[in-house]
């Protein structure tokens, strides 16, 4: 009986000096693992951080204005860009534009046409309450 026990017990002592040794093996595999995650998060910081300074350096506005004047042929609105959205003739299905016509409506091509129901605007007041016409 004393050798029964002795053979069990060197047989638990092996299984588990052997599970022991395994669970070493997986931590320090796991451990590895979370290293090489920590330098993933790591760089992946790093690139947010360039990416966050290259966005602030392209956003300044003082270098969009100077591209915007170097390729952009903006112009300050004139008063004959400005219409009603009623004075607009309507839209012809059946008519398609020709090619290589530019679909820009002027003022001066636009039909004269009063219309009553659009509200003017109001009158600028003064500064001494009066209403300037």
């Amino acid at each position: 009986m004393i050798r029964f026990l002795s053979a069990v017990s060197v047989g638990l002592l092996v299984l588990v000096s052997f599970e022991l040794y395994n669970g070493v093996h997986r931590v320090k595999a796991q451990e590895h693992e979370l290293a090489d995650l920590k330098k993933a998060v790591a760089k992946e910081a790093e690139a947010i951080r360039v990416l966050k300074a290259e966005w602030t350096y392209l956003s300044q506005p003082d270098r969009l204005q100077a591209l915007a004047r170097r390729h952009l042929a903006l112009t300050p609105t004139g008063a004959s860009q400005i219409v009603v959205m009623a004075s607009l003739p309507l839209k012809d299905t059946a008519a398609a534009l020709e090619p290589g016509s530019p679909p820009v409506v002027e003022a001066a091509d636009l039909p004269p046409r009063v219309v009553t129901d659009v509200p003017m605007p109001r009158p600028k007041p003064s500064l001494d309450g009066d209403v300037k016409p």
